[in-house]
Formats: structure tokens, sequence, C-alpha cells
């Protein structure tokens, strides 16, 4: 497997605190957590970015995009009911809530919400996440500086409530008009989340953790106190139901006794839970789960649920960030492809040209051998055909000199017969007078010849004296 098909088939998530920043990388399906680590940092460090950083030092993430869990102590989560049931009015109603809920102007802040549902007819109860713009960017810029871009940005709470649902798949619902109490025991604090039916209605978050609950008998007091009046605070922030179950997860070592205390305080069962039990870990993760002492419950929660967090932080900015990034690589890929296609294109040209010009060279020397063997052929045929000429009875000098001959008679001596092709028949000789040559010509043409019967003449003729006379007779086609 490729190292960028390998990145994209991990689902990684950090999860940062002021304190705290902590790391889980899952693969697969069903997901296999694959590894886990945490760093934090001591009590009153000035550096928000200081745990992040020493976490993200020791190991490189080694991926391109990863989901951000901010810490519930980060966000102020607020439940609010309104007097309607359009998203956009109460859009309009949440913006005109911020400047009442928050003492920072609105440019400082960010803020994002989710409909928990209706509870009574014409009103909606909404949750808000309200939270510092500052501390947000902040960590989105030291990301990016690693290489690293956000998928979603979220609030840990929620990833309570999607552990809660796979955890809870296969235990019994609470009766009508209770709600469940889940603690989630963290380092240096404690996330108190309220669920009706798996759904979140409330949360309550406080500073004190497993850090101070281990060295500190007034933090332990002021721990089972605060969560002793979290049903008087339901009922002051409207939250209808009960506790009629408690759910304790993160670090529990040690705490059963004030576990137990808090279950005597509300009346019920208050039960301690292992995050990562249905979870199939090595060895290896194992060790690394128990070594750093932190909570892996929400972290855990967002990759057993395989579903991001429904309120999503992320700011504008990185949003349209991202989005010109996404843009960006896959007009990248689409550039890449294209190059690779017209360099194949051009391959297949320059191979197509290579083959049509060996085709035509070939082709040139076909044609070389064929008008030589052409001009052979004409040759031959050339010499063929005067050998035709020859042989054709009615062309044949053979049939002129028989002509010739037949003629000739007594007086009559043929000293040279001369025939050849466009040129008339010659025949020169000697007579005993003047006028045997005339009488001769006479005789050839009575005679069935194809050339005598073109016309024959006595081209000359003149008397030797005692000796008779010389002439030269002319046949054939010239001669007419």
């Amino acid at each position: 497997m490729s190292p960028r098909a390998k990145s994209a088939a991990q689902t990684v998530i950090l999860e940062v605190s002021p304190r705290v920043a902590k790391l889980i990388v899952a693969a697969g399906v069903p997901p296999q957590i694959q590894r886990v680590d945490a760093a934090m940092v001591p009590e009153h460090t000035e550096e928000p970015l200081s745990a992040l950083r020493s976490l993200l030092s020791s190991q490189a993430l080694g991926v391109h995009q990863a989901g951000i869990l901010f810490g519930r102590e980060t966000f102020s989560l607020r439940t609010l009911e309104l007097p309607s049931s359009d998203p956009k009015e109460i859009s309009s109603m949440l913006e005109l809530q911020l400047g009442k809920l928050t003492p920072y102007p609105r440019a400082e802040i960010i803020a994002a919400w989710r409909i928990l549902g209706s509870f009574r007819e014409g009103y909606t109860s909404v949750l808000l996440a309200i939270g510092r713009k500052t501390g947000i960017e902040d960590v989105l810029r030291f990301l990016k500086t690693k290489g690293v871009m956000p998928q979603w940005v979220g609030v840990s709470t929620e990833g309570l409530e999607s552990w809660w649902t796979v955890a809870s798949a296969r235990i019994p619902p609470l009766p009508t008009g209770q709600v469940l109490a889940l603690i989630d025991i963290d380092a240096s604090s404690t996330d108190c989340t309220i669920l009706s039916n798996g759904r979140l209605l409330f949360s309550h978050s406080l500073t004190i953790g497993a850090e101070q609950l281990a060295s500190s008998e007034p933090a332990k007091l002021r721990w089972v106190g605060e969560l002793v009046r979290l049903p008087r605070v339901l009922q002051h922030e409207d939250i209808k139901g009960q506790i009629g179950r408690g759910i304790v997860t993160g670090l529990t070592d040690a705490l059963h006794p004030l576990i137990e205390q808090l279950a005597a305080q509300w009346g019920v069962s208050v039960e301690v839970m292992d995050a990562l039990a249905s979870c199939s870990l090595s060895s290896s993760v194992r060790q690394r789960v128990t070594g750093t002492r932190v909570s892996y419950t929400a972290l855990a929660g967002i990759v057993l649920s395989g579903k991001p967090p429904r309120i999503d932080l992320l700011p504008e900015e990185a949003r349209v960030s991202q989005a010109l990034h996404t843009r960006a690589t896959h007009l990248t890929r689409l550039a890449g492809n294209l190059a690779v296609i017209l360099v194949l294109a051009a391959i297949l040209y320059l191979e197509r040209i290579v083959i049509l010009r060996s085709q035509l060279t070939t082709l040139h020397q076909r044609l070389a051998t064929m008008e030589q063997t052409s001009h052979e052929v004409m040759e031959h045929k050339h010499v063929m055909q005067q050998v035709h000429d020859w042989l054709d009875a009615s062309h044949s000098p053979l049939e002129a000199l028989h002509a010739v001959a037949s003629a000739a008679g007594n007086g009559i001596t043929v000293t040279q017969f001369t025939f050849a092709d466009d040129a008339p028949l010659k025949v020169r000789g000697t007579a005993e007078s003047v006028q045997a040559p005339y009488e001769f010509v006479d005789r050839l043409k009575q005679q069935k010849s194809s050339i005598t019967n073109l016309g024959c003449y006595v081209a000359n003729a003149r008397s030797t004296g005692s000796r008779g006379a010389e002439f030269e007779v002319l046949c054939g086609k010239s001669a007419s």
C-alpha cells in the first residue's frame, strides 16, 4: 500500500485542552485503534500550545488531514429553548443571544449550534457552543505549520455522546422522565454530560481532574459537592427529567469511594465503565493508554461511531482555505492527469508518425522495385510485340519476300531486300532492260500480300548499257 493510500485509510483525531493534548489513530472497518499518545504540561503554564507542541514534537502525524476536538473547558455549552421551529429564525435568534451570553465582542468569538429537538409545541431546544476564536485559530495555524489540515473542529462533549451511543447499544434505555449522567474524569478536568435516550441535553465542566483528586482532599470534597448539586442545576436550566443512572469513565483508579459517595447522594446506581473495553487493543497500545494517564473516551467515541461531531466549529476563514486547498488539490491532480494524457497522446502521435514513415519508406521501396519490374516488363512486351509482328503472317517479311520472289521471274535479279517497321519495302536489283522493272511491279501488285497491296512503284530505273538496267522498287504504306 502506498503512503497516500495508507494515510487515506487512517482516522486521525487530536484533542486539545489548555494543559493536555491527545492523539488517537485508527484504521479499518470496524476501526482498530493503532496508536494513542498524549502530552501534559504543568499547571499554570502560560504557553497555551505547549501540550500540543510537546505531543507533535516526539512523532510526526504522517497525515495531511485530522479531526480536531477541543476540551470541554475551552468552550461554553448552553442549552436554549427558542420560540420557533424555523432554522433561519433560530439562527437569527442565536445571533442576538450571543451578545448576551458572552462578554467578548462578536468578532472575537466563534459559535455553532445544533438542534436537540422540540419538547413543547412551537419551541425548539438548541445546544449552543461558544468559544474564543483566538485559541482555535492559534491551534489551526500551528497545525498548518506541521502540514495538517483540519477536517472538522468539535467539542469533546459530543465525543462522549458518540461513545455512549455505541456503548449502550445493548443496554436497556431508562424509563421516561429519567436521564443519564455520563461523567468523564480526565487528567485535569471532569466533563459531566446529561443524556436522554442517548441525546445530549446538557453539559457541565469541572476544573478538577484525576491529578487533583489523587493529591488533595479539598478537591475531592469540592468534586463530590459539585456533582451532588447537579440535579438542582438541571432544574435551574429547565432540563426535564431526573438522574436515573450514572456512568463514570476515564481515570477512575482509586476513586471508587468517591463514586460510591456520589451514588449514595444521588440515590441511583453509578457504574464504572472502561471506554476502550470494547476495542481490540494490542499490548503496546494498552500499555500506552495506561502510561499516559489521560482519558481517551471522547476520542474513542468519534472513532467507534465513525461520525464527526454535529457542532462544527471550524472558522469560516479556515473553511474557505480548506475548500480552496481541496480545489487546488483537485486542479493539480487534474492538471497532472491532463499532462499524462498529453504525454501519452504525444507518444502515440510520434509512434504513429514513425510507423507511417516506416510504411512510406517500405512503400517507396516496393514502388521502386515495381517500377523497375514494370520497365522490364514493358521492354519484354516491346520485344514480344516485335517477335509477334515478325511472326504475324500478314506482316511477315517472309510473305513479302515470297511475293517478291514469285514476281521476279526471268530477267529480274534481286540484289537487295530491305524490310523495316514504319518504312517501305525496298527491293533493288538488275534487269535485262529498262522496261523489265515496270513489268516486275505489275506482277508484284498481283501478289496477295499485305505489303504489296498497299502499293508498289518503280522509284528508280536506269540503263546500264549492254548490261541491262538497275532499278529500285518501293512497296508498302509509306510508298503510297
